[in-house]
């Protein structure tokens, strides 16, 4: 196959369990793209069935504009074989990127972990649970940029539900505890999915390790993490609790947004000196971890004298059986959804049996989580002089679930402090780097620079940073009756992307002067402004200028005479 469409292919990028995606190029424009495609076979109802999956992911990403996703260009069907063509992403998935050779640099990881954040706060936003968030949708450009690919399963929440709401589909390493168990999902899914991707990245194993996947999915309803202390001993406690929250088992107990979770986690790890990531698979082994996690047996009691040496059988809890068959059914229903291209109708069969096995099994549509240990191994102590960051919540907490007390908000060590004014509290305010400006929803009369602090009254504010050479950033904050600190903001550089193609291909670029290590087609990241673009190629060179613009592509085509 040379053509799909009007797309000329160029070269096969990979094969799943739905298609192959294809590297191609646009030839009406010159334009690089990926080509996701599905073989529509078997019966009528069956390729309808198909199509409009493949169609359904170009609807969901294809009302997302944001440099963080993949942009979805077109979506046509030739034949038997429907397909969408893509923004094409120069550059490896961050699964090839995590290796067990190396582990990534700690910069590089809070700045992929920012830009998914960022971008997952932003589909949220609009109304789209990606619900499949793995290291493998993941696309890591050749200039640094993260972009989230695939959003095939995303789910719409705002207006178009999709009718097999409760199918259970992801990965289930990276699947939530209710997405598990096939509850209502939001944004606080995904984040859960990203809190795995950083527990990954830091510890060089997952949180929930097992060789089957009916342990996989037990652990993650009903087990607690492996403690990252184990795995990776320089991750000290502040670092621990902040991945503990955002692996909480209950969606109200996790962080309200994921930009949240990135920046409390970066804070953590500021604050604890010596920290260092691990490389892939050079934590514990799966099952050295969960049973060093586990109490000692206690000694065998002696038989009295005179009484049978008959050992009983140890009652079986059944709450363990329910458990384990619980989850041993919902890993037949995962397995089962593998021979979904086989019959597309699988995931309404299974979802009707799935959603009742809770009941069935008197499990009150939830599995119980086990009694807690004497001694929590996750709950390490935070180191001496570490800083821990306060806990407030704006989603209500399970009534029987006890709310922790609540430390004292600590303020930073500020360049400059509002005095306070009766009726408002202190909002403490921290940026990377210093010197931004700091303003409480939207009023400049109340501002500040960073590091510093802002009086507010309790509720719930915004407070915006703005930083020349840099993009806006704004939090949300809910001030309480001790006044409230927000996580440290990491600055984002401006920036624009430049897509870059020539006629020709193969051409080399050079930029206000200095020479690009890529050829065309080529994605660039360039900071706002206007640019000198030259190519060459065969001894023949042309150039041209243009305008970058931050947060925005920008698309040039240049013709070598």
């Amino acid at each position: 196959m040379d053509r799909i469409g009007r797309y000329k292919i160029v070269r096969e990028l990979g094969r799943g369990a739905m298609g192959v995606v294809y590297h191609a190029i646009d030839p009406n424009i010159g334009r690089p793209v990926a080509i996701k495609t599905i073989q529509l076979g078997g019966k009528p109802e069956d390729r309808e069935r198909m199509r409009d999956r493949l169609f359904r992911e170009a609807r969901s990403a294809g009302i997302l504009s944001h440099p963080g996703i993949v942009t979805i260009y077109d979506v046509d069907q030739q034949g038997d074989l429907a397909y969408i063509a893509m923004e094409y992403v120069d550059g490896a998935t961050l699964d090839h990127l995590i290796t067990p050779d190396q582990a990534l640099a700690p910069e590089r990881i809070f700045n992929i972990l920012a830009q998914i954040a960022a971008a997952l706060d932003y589909a949220h936003h609009k109304g789209i649970v990606h619900r499949d968030i793995k290291p493998a949708n993941i696309m890591i450009a050749a200039d640094g940029t993260a972009k989230i690919t695939d959003f095939g399963i995303a789910k719409i929440t705002s207006s178009e539900q999709f009718t097999v709401t409760g199918a259970i589909v992801g990965t289930p390493h990276y699947m939530s505890p209710e997405q598990v168990q096939g509850k209502k999902l939001d944004g606080r899914s995904d984040q859960f999915s990203l809190a795995v991707m950083a527990f990954e990245l830091l510890t060089g194993d997952k949180p929930y390790p097992g060789e089957s996947l009916t342990t996989v999915v037990y652990r993650i309803v009903a087990e607690e993490p492996v403690p990252p202390r184990q795995l990776n001993p320089s991750l000290a406690g502040p670092i621990e609790a902040v991945l503990k929250k955002g692996l909480a088992k209950k969606p109200g107990l996790r962080y309200r947004t994921a930009q949240e979770f990135v920046d409390a986690l970066e804070k953590a790890c500021a604050a604890t000196r010596g920290w260092r990531p691990m490389p892939r698979g050079s934590g514990l082994g799966a099952a050295t971890a969960v049973d060093a996690a586990k109490p000692p047996a206690p000694p065998a009691r002696p038989v009295p004298k005179g009484e049978a040496a008959t050992e009983k059988p140890a009652p079986k809890s059944k709450f363990a059986f329910r458990a384990f068959l619980f989850a041993t059914l919902l890993a037949a229903v995962l397995l089962g959804l593998s021979g979904w291209q086989a019959d597309p109708a699988l995931p309404e069969k299974v979802w009707d049996f799935s959603h009742r096995i809770p009941a069935i099994l008197g499990l009150g549509g939830a599995a119980r989580q086990p009694e807690p240990a004497a001694s929590a191994p996750f709950e390490a102590a935070p180191a001496p002089g570490a800083e821990v960051e306060p806990k407030p919540s704006s989603m209500p907490r399970p009534a029987e679930l006890p709310a922790p007390a609540e430390a004292e908000p600590t303020q930073p060590d500020t360049a400059t402090k509002s005095a306070i004014r009766p009726g408002t509290l202190p909002v403490g305010i921290t940026s990377s780097p210093a010197g931004a400006l700091a303003t409480l929803d939207g009023r400049a009369d109340v501002s500040c620079s960073t590091p510093c602090s802002l009086d507010a009254p309790p509720g719930r504010h915004a407070i915006s940073l703005t930083m020349q050479g840099y993009q806006p950033e704004q939090r949300d904050v809910d001030v309480g009756s001790r006044g409230a600190e927000l996580p440290l903001v990491a600055m984002r550089a401006s920036s624009g992307t430049l897509m870059l193609t020539s006629l020709p291909d193969g051409a080399t670029i050079t930029i206000d002067g200095r020479r690009i290590p890529q050829t065309t087609p080529a994605q660039i990241s360039l900071a706002p402004g206007n640019h000198t673009v030259m190519v060459e190629k065969g001894g023949k060179q042309a150039s041209s200028s243009v305008e970058i613009r931050n947060g925005a592509m920008s698309y040039v085509k240049v013709a070598l005479q």
